[in-house]
């Protein structure tokens, strides 16, 4: 049975976040509002917006990610055979039944999104299903159930809203008018030297907690996918192949990344480095550790 302890630790995660989100942009919009001369009235629309960023990333960050990733749904006469796999597992390990969806791709990936168990979707490629066994696409999935169960991807999920504001926060500190105007005001040139800060800050933030984020959890629902599944190897030889297979996922950005099952992107040892998941080889080894349940 899941901790209840996980389940609650996440919840409060997601509100740390959001809670931080708003005091970024509380703070980046009293200095904008300060330097322009709309006193504390354009602070206020700037926590009115923070609060809507809030209420859209925690109850349609599901949403926004399946449109975003091209996913579409997968209707139960088009495959009973798949359907039936995941029922059982789910029956199984007292886990509800996700909404299921597959994307148009020959790479081999997988995620989880929604708000709780009652809204969760487990989202698989063409790719994954075609290359794999059964037996593999059930570590895969069982994988993803894992995360469901733990209620890790309401978390992911609203990270990806919050880090795709933060990239756009960054980006309107560099090109917008508003900073040429906040230039003329600012003799001293600290809003230059602010949204420089801003620029350089705001990926590394955005991947300090992904990384946070991600890496422990992946190695966590291996482990718990290799129970659901009932064995580990069946996980282990599917991350062989994908390691193997080397194709990358045509929708995936910095964004969404860490929501995948494994690594969306093809790169050198700089990428693999930041990489919002653990080394693929180390995952195998610790997998082929286990016993059979």
């Amino acid at each position: 049975m899941y901790s209840n302890q996980i389940i609650f630790a996440n919840r409060v995660k997601v509100f740390f976040y959001m809670a931080l989100i708003t005091a970024i942009i509380g703070g980046a919009g009293y200095y904008i509002s300060d330097m322009l001369g709309y006193g504390l009235m354009g602070t206020g629309i700037f926590l009115v917006f923070a609060g809507l960023l809030d209420f859209v990333a925690y109850f349609f960050s599901d949403t926004i990610v399946i449109k975003s990733t091209g996913a579409v749904p997968i209707k139960e006469e088009e495959m009973p055979e798949y359907y039936a796999m995941v029922r059982d597992m789910c029956s199984r390990n007292d886990i509800k039944m996700p909404r299921l969806y597959m994307i148009n791709t020959n790479a081999m990936n997988a995620f989880a999104t929604g708000r709780n168990q009652d809204k969760a979707v487990v989202a698989v490629t063409r790719g994954l299903l075609a290359k794999l066994t059964p037996q593999e696409v059930s570590g895969v999935v069982g994988h993803e159930l894992s995360h469901i169960a733990n209620g890790d991807m309401l978390l992911m999920s609203v990270i990806s809203i919050l880090i795709g504001f933060l990239s756009m926060l960054a980006h309107v500190f560099r090109y917008n008018s508003i900073m040429g105007r906040m230039r003329e005001k600012d003799e001293s040139g600290i809003s230059s030297l602010i949204g420089i800060l801003l620029m350089i800050a705001a990926p590394i933030v955005a991947t300090l907690i992904k990384l946070a984020i991600s890496r422990s959890r992946e190695y966590m629902a291996d482990a718990k996918g290799a129970q659901i599944c009932g064995n580990p190897q069946y996980l282990a030889n599917a991350l062989e192949k994908i390691r193997n297979d080397g194709l990358s996922m045509p929708n995936a950005n910095e964004a969404t990344a860490h929501l995948y099952f494994s690594n969306p992107f093809s790169g050198g040892i700089f990428a693999n480095l930041l990489s919002t998941h653990p080394n693929i080889n180390d995952r195998i080894n610790k997998l082929e550790k286990m016993e059979n349940f």
